[in-house]
Order: structure tokens, then C-alpha cells, then sequence
């Protein structure tokens, strides 16, 4: 309702003016000035940031040899094929070399850059190695094991045909009978013949293992299972020769390789690689295999033999000019060694073409696993395997494909050619990822001259996060020489994050333990964390670069190395008294340290501050609360008891710090550090058991300090006895005696001082006067010792 008489903003005024507000005057008419502004109402403006350009992922393609943009066919996934093993004896370090490394770049994909990958892998189990493989351990368990109960001398002498035949065949220059092959083996130089003669070394060890067994067995020296085991290897090449024909039964020839698949898979699960999205099996595509190639000969880049054997027409392919065969290693695909090694030992092409052509189908032969083909009973060739199952699964496209760098030429090489034949494309890989080889202390292992460390066998030695570490310390597709050096720079670093993770838990746990008590904690920042979170954020653009640097995982550890080394001065900063701690900075840093080597397959605790211990076990969980309990209740019951008597008896103060140092000792042998800090109470840390190992190693050595300190205390207290014994003994000869040596002199004078020598010459002035000094102090000891006899 309106007073009459006033205007709106009189009214207005004489509303909110009143005499008991205490607000000035101007400030209402200023108030006023504005309503009356008539300004129209619009959207602030935003201004863009401003942003570096960020790098770009590059990966070293060997179809380029250098280092290329990734751009996947599709935005966010990526096909990836990746040789699988050939299953027909124990992996070796060089697999996990492989397969450690193609998972770790996997990894990077998926969990660093985000790609959804499809990754699919093979595994060979119809093979010309499978197929000898299996054949003569199917042929030594019938033929030599299961025939003979005993070591009779029929067994001897089929022992000593076994080695005869196996010496011929691969000693060059050796026809002598059996009592002139140890003597003949000795003249040779192994080290400078194996360059000509790869696998000279294995035959001679070979030779010489079961040569001493035979020598052995026929003066009853050997048993049974020692001869089979020695004479294996020179055994089954002469059973094979002879009986392989016979042997036709399917199941051979799938028993072996799904017993090395199922150890393989073991293998890769203890080495943390994680399995594929998809596995496919050579013997589950045969019929596909078939259809694949007949499409090949359609196109018109294959062709059929009379035996029943179809080979990949290489210089058809080269001469067509929408085709480049050997894209890979093109200097080597006049290589007939590598192709000849690339088509398998049983391989006859006699009928080829080219001397460069390759089997796509192979006509079986008696004692060889076949299956029907419009071209006759046969089996796939090595290398369309995969480019049939990858296919199947991937496209005609696909956007990695990786593998052994040895596998390059012939074997990827023939693979694109088939693929792109089949396709009737340019480009069936867009990159190409070979992984390094692995040396053993300089030395490149291989199945084939049997100079290989299983896997299983590396496992006994070393944890499969050391083996890991390795692997990540190296570029994936540069070599890695596997040596002493680098296992110990790989252990110390493990050893500094491992203990670096075991403080950062302690210190958390520390300070919940403060705040639950009612504590208060500064959280503020001053300009030291601040500082070390400039120091993460640079840590996190460095590891950002090395990623997208073709996967450089050596850069990763290196800068995660020295983020943890500045933690760490934080950290020892604050003990100091330099700096107070703050938790949240460092568990920042903590967090995403775990969550990068979470990324390499070094698998985060659930907490996320630290990686799982590779001693950790399940057995605890079972454990009732006493069991678990009981050691550290005894612990500090002794203690108590001890304090308790120290206490009663009135014990100087220093038996009650003797009875702590012994709670902290007994408390490393159940995985618990406390560590003394000048400010509050000591920080409790869990070790795991490399920790617990080292600390106690510590601990020995110093108590090994301490005794060997007690014993030169206890050899210097027996020494200066002896000398005060010697002391005491000569303060009771009479000065004018001192000298009474005939062996030395003859004449003295009346104090007894000698004035010549033994030999009649006189004793001279400087001997004199060395004399008199003596003769002085002897005086004076003397002296003492009447003295003390009077007394």
C-alpha cells in the first residue's frame, strides 16, 4: 500500500533510512545510482588457456626402422597379433625376454594411454620340431625304456652304436672306432670351430656324457636310469632314422605339444604376463588354413606340386607392382641358409620354383601327422599359420603385429607376403614391433644348441619382479646382455623402492596413529613440499615424454629412481629437524609411483603404497588371531619380565637400554624396524622378507663388529699385561748387572758399563752413550722397585 504524497523511491528511501541504522547517507545514494542504471545483462567472457602441444606416441616400426607416429585404425582400439611359442620343450629366458617385454608395451597401451586392446596370440603345436620332438620321445620310451628292465650287456653295446653313429654324423673328420673318440674330441677347438660350427658344443657334451656312461655301464659302474638319461640324446637320431616312418598315431603327435602349452602358460602366469585376449592353435585352423591358400593360388601367387605340396610364388609376388616382398629385411631374401632353416628339417622342396619360394602346404610323409586336402593328405606350412589366425580374428588390417627380432626374415616377411597375396592389399601390418634378443653374460641362448636357462630355472634364482626389472631396465627392441652388473644395479634399485615403500607406509600409519589419539597435525605446506610437488609434476611430464617415446621404460625407472632419491632427502630432512613432515605430499608422490609401476606389471597393494611383496603368501589368512599373535606377545612378555626384574634389582640405567636393543633385535626376526627419531618415538616400519634378510645381515655384521672389537680389546689387554709382566720383571736387575752379557761384551767398567765388545774392540762413543742412557733409565726403574718394596 502506497503513503500518498511520495514518490517510489522517497518511499523507498524512507524505508530503509531510518534514524537507528547507523550506515552513512552516501552510501544509500550510491546504492541508488546504481538501481537506477539501466545496464543490459550478459555472459562474462572466458578466455581459452593456453597449452603447450603435447607429445605424440611414436613407435619404432620395423617396417620403417625408425620411429613412427601411432595412429590405430580405429581411434581408441587396437589389433594386435603377436607370435606365440612353438610348444615342443622348456621356455627359455629368451621367451620371457619376449613375452615380458610385448606385456609390458601391451600394458602401456591399455592402462597408460587408454586403448582398448585386442590381443591375440598363437600357439604352434604342428611344427617340423613338434613333429621330430614327439616322434622320438615316443620312439626312446618304446624302443630303449620300456624294453629293457636292466642294464644287460646287449644294452651296452646298442649304447655304444648310439654313440658311433651320432659322432659320424656330426663330427666332421671322425671315422676311428669308439676307443678313439674321448682323444679325438680333445684335439679340437671347440671355442674357434662352433663360429663355423654353431652347434659343435652341444654333439661334443653330447658325446662325452654318454660316452663316459657306456664306459661306466660296461664295468658295471652306471644304473639303469643314469645310462637312459645320458645316452638320450645321441640315441634318439639313430631310433628316429630308423622307425620314424612307423610312427602315425595322431595322438603323438598332440600329447607333447599340449603338455609344453600347458607349461608354458605356467610360466608366463608366474612371470605376471597377462594372457591373451584370444589363443588360437594351428591344429584347431587346418581347415582354414587349406581355404586360405587355395585363395592364394586363385590370386594367382601360389601353385601346386606334383607331390601334393603347394609353395608361395616369390618372384611373381616381387615382379607385381602393387607388391614389395621382404619388407622387412629385404638384404636377406637371397639368404638361402635362412630360408632353408625358415622351411623346417623336413622339408624336401625339391620341386619348387625359386629357390626363394616357401611351403604354404606341405605333402606329409610317412611317420608326419597329415590331414585331407584337395591337394592330398598334408599339413600347413610354418608361416601361413599366422596369417590365417590373425586374420580370422583382426582383418584384413592390423594395426601391431610383434615378435622376436629373429623372426623378422623369413618368417614375418613370408607372413606379409601371403597376407597381402590373399588380401590382394598393400599393407596387411601397419607396425611391425620385434623385440631385442637376450644375451646370457654375452652369450645368445638357443633351444636348438641347448645352451638355454628355463625359465623355471631363472625363477629359483631370481623373483619374477627381478626378471621383470631387468627386461624394463632395457629398451624392448634394443638387446639386453642379462650379466651380473646389470642384476645388481636391478636389485639395488629394487631394494631402494622397496624400502622406500616400507617408510612411506610407516609414516602414514604413524601419523593416523597420532590423529586417532587426538593429536593435531599440521597439514600446511611450506615451500619444501611445495617445492617437491613441482618436483612430481616434472617426474609426471618426463614419464609422459618417455612413453610416448617409443615406450622407453628405461627413462620411466630412471625418473621414478630419482623422484624416490628426492622423497627421501624430504623425508631424512624432516628426521633432521630441517623440515616437519608432511604425509599428503608424500603419499601423492607414492600413489602415483605405485600406479606407474602397476602400468609395467608390477602389481600394486590394495593400500596403493607400495607393490605386492613377491614372498607374500596366503598361509597368515588361515592363521587363528592367537597364532598370529603368540610371537609378539612373547616378545614383549620377556621384555617385561626383564624391566621388571632390571627394576626390582635396581639395575643401572644402561641394562635397561641392553633389554630394548634386545626387543628391537627380536622384533626384526618378526618383520618389525622401529627406528629411532631425535623428535618422538620411534617410527615402526613392516618388513617384507628381503628387508627382514637385510636387517638381520646388518645386525650380524655388527655384532660380528662388536666381537671382533672385544677381542683386539682382549689382545691388547694380554699384550700390555706381557709388557708390564717384562716391565716388572726388569725394574729387579741391578743397573751395574744390565749389562752383563758375555755373548755380547768383554770388559766393563766399575759401574758396570761394557767397554768392549765381545769380539776385544772398544765399544764406541755413540755406543757408549746409548749405553749410559739405558744404564739411566735402569737406574731409575730400579729405584721404583725398592720403593715399592719398602713400601
Amino acid at each position: 500500500m502506497l503513503c500518498h504524497g511520495l514518490s517510489p523511491r522517497s518511499l523507498f528511501f524512507s524505508h530503509i533510512y531510518t534514524p537507528d541504522l547507523h550506515f552513512p547517507l552516501p552510501m544509500y545514494k550510491a546504492l541508488l545510482r546504481q538501481m537506477s542504471t539501466k545496464k543490459p545483462v550478459t555472459q562474462p567472457a572466458w578466455h581459452m588457456p593456453s597449452a603447450q602441444t603435447p607429445p605424440v606416441l611414436r613407435i619404432n616400426n620395423s617396417l620403417t626402422r625408425k620411429k613412427e607416429p601411432f595412429v590405430p585404425i580405429s581411434p581408441s582400439r587396437v589389433s594386435w597379433y603377436c607370435c606365440g611359442p612353438t610348444v615342443y620343450n622348456h621356455s627359455h629366458m629368451g621367451h620371457a625376454r619376449n613375452y615380458v617385454c610385448s606385456d609390458i608395451c601391451r600394458r602401456i597401451l591399455k592402462d597408460y594411454f587408454g586403448y582398448n586392446v585386442l590381443f591375440v596370440q598363437n600357439v604352434t603345436d604342428i611344427d617340423d620340431k613338434i613333429i621330430i620332438a614327439a616322434r622320438q620321445q615316443y620312439l626312446f620310451e618304446e624302443k630303449l625304456v620300456k624294453k629293457h628292465q636292466e642294464l644287460d650287456a646287449a644294452l651296452v653295446e646298442e649304447g655304444k652304436r648310439f654313440v658311433s653313429a651320432y659322432a659320424q654324423a656330426n663330427l666332421a673328420g671322425f671315422e676311428g672306432e669308439l676307443a678313439d673318440l674321448v682323444p679325438f674330441m680333445d684335439s679340437l677347438d671347440v671355442p674357434a670351430l662352433s663360429a663355423a660350427v654353431p652347434k659343435l658344443p652341444m654333439y661334443v657334451a653330447a658325446l662325452r656324457k654318454a660316452h663316459d656312461v657306456v664306459s661306466r655301464a660296461a664295468q658295471n659302474g652306471a644304473s639303469l636310469a643314469e645310462f637312459m638319461a645320458a645316452i638320450e640324446d645321441v640315441a634318439v637320431p639313430s631310433l628316429d632314422k630308423e622307425f620314424g616312418h612307423t610312427v602315425t598315431e595322431p595322438e603323438i603327435f598332440k600329447k607333447l605339444p599340449a603338455f609344453w602349452e600347458d607349461k608354458f602358460n605356467k610360466d608366463m602366469e608366474r612371470l605376471n604376463v597377462l594372457p591373451p585376449s584370444v589363443t588360437t592353435r594351428v591344429s584347431e585352423y587346418v581347415p582354414e588354413i587349406a581355404a586360405f591358400v587355395d585363395q592364394i593360388i586363385s590370386n594367382g601367387f601360389a601353385y601346386a606340386t606334383d607331390d601334393g605340396s603347394v609353395y608361395f610364388d616369390t618372384v611373381k609376388f616381387e615382379n607385381h607392382p602393387d607388391h614389395d616382398y621382404a619388407k622387412l629385411q629385404p638384404w636377406n631374401k637371397g639368404s638361402l641358409e635362412l630360408i632353408e632353416e625358415g622351411e623346417g628339417s623336413l622339408s624336401t622342396q625339391t620341386l619348387k620354383k625359386n629357390a626363394a619360394d616357401f611351403a604354404l602346404w606341405k605333402a606329409s610323409k610317412p611317420g608326419e601327422p597329415s590331414w585331407d586336402s584337395k591337394w592330398g593328405p598334408g599339413r600347413p606350412g610354418w608361416h601361413i599359420e599366422c596369417s590365417v589366425m590373425a586374420s580370422d580374428i583382426l582383418g584384413s588390417t592390423i594395426d601391431i603385429h610383434s615378435g622376436g627380432v629373429d623372426l623378422c626374415f623369413p618368417h614375418h616377411d613370408n607372413e606379409l607376403a601371403q597376407s597381402e597375396a590373399y588380401f590382394e592389399n598393400k599393407q596387411w601390418i601397419n607396425y611391425f614391433m620385434h623385440n631385442g634378443h637376450l644375451h646370457i653374460q654375452g652369450q645368445k641362448m638357443s633351444k636348438s644348441l641347448k645352451n638355454f636357462i628355463t625359465i623355471e630355472e631363472a625363477l629359483e634364482t631370481y623373483s619374477a619382479r627381478q626378471l621383470r626389472l631387468v627386461f624394463a631396465f632395457g629398451y624392448w627392441d634394443k638387446p639386453i646382455d642379462f650379466k651380473d652388473s646389470l642384476v645388481k644395479e636391478v636389485q639395488s634399485f629394487e631394494s631402494t623402492l622397496a624400502k622406500f615403500f616400507t617408510t612411506i607406509r610407516a609414516l602414514n600409519a604413524d601419523y593416523r596413529h597420532s590423529v586417532s589419539e587426538g593429536k593435531y597435525v599440521s597439514l600446511k605446506l611450506s615451500d619444501v613440499e611445495k617445492a617437491l610437488l613441482v618436483q612430481l609434476e616434472t617426474a609426471q611430464a618426463d614419464v609422459h615424454a618417455a612413453f610416448c617415446d617409443n615406450l622407453s621404460t628405461p627413462v620411466v625407472l630412471r625418473v621414478i629412481g630419482d623422484l624416490v632419491s628426492k622423497a627421501n632427502t624430504y623425508i631424512q630432512g624432516s628426521a633432521t629437524g630441517q623440515n616437519e613432515l608432511r604425509i599428503e605430499v608424500l603419499l601423492e608422490i607414492t600413489r602415483w609411483i605405485v600406479k606407474i609401476l602397476d602400468i609395467l606389471g608390477f602389481e600394486a597393494r590394495p593400500d596403493k603404497l607400495g607393490w605386492m611383496d613377491s614372498d607374500a603368501s596366503d598361509s597368515a589368512g588361515s592363521a587363528s588371531k592367537e597364532d598370529v599373535a603368540m610371537p609378539y606377545v612373547k616378545a614383549l612378555s620377556q621384555f617385561r619380565d626383564e624391566v621388571r626384574n632390571l627394576a626390582i634389582g635396581k639395575a643401572d640405567a644402561s641394562e635397561f637400554l641392553r633389554v630394548s636393543d634386545t626387543l628391537r633385535a627380536d622384533l626384526i626376526n618378526l618383520g618389525i624396524s622401529l627406528d629411532d627419531r631425535p623428535n618422538g618415538g620411534a617410527l615402526v616400519k613392516f618388513l617384507n622378507e628381503l628387508e627382514k634378510e637385510e636387517f638381520l645381515k646388518q645386525q650380524q655384521a655388527k655384532e660380528q663388529q662388536a666381537k671382533e672389537k672385544e677381542l683386539k680389546k682382549q689382545q691388547q689387554a694380554a699384550a700390555n699385561a706381557k709388557k708390564e709382566e717384562e716391565r716388572l720383571a726388569k725394574m729387579k736387575i741391578k743397573p751395574e748387572e744390565l749389562f752383563q752379557d758375555k755373548a755380547l761384551y768383554s770388559e766393563w767398567d766399575e759401574q758396570g758399563l761394557p767397554t768392549k765388545n765381545a769380539a776385544g774392540e772398544e765399544v764406541t762413543k755413540s755406543m757408549r752413550k746409548k749405553l749410559m742412557k739405558q744404564y739411566q733409565q735402569q737406574e731409575k726403574l730400579y729405584g721404583e722397585y725398592l720403593k715399592s718394596q719398602s713400601a
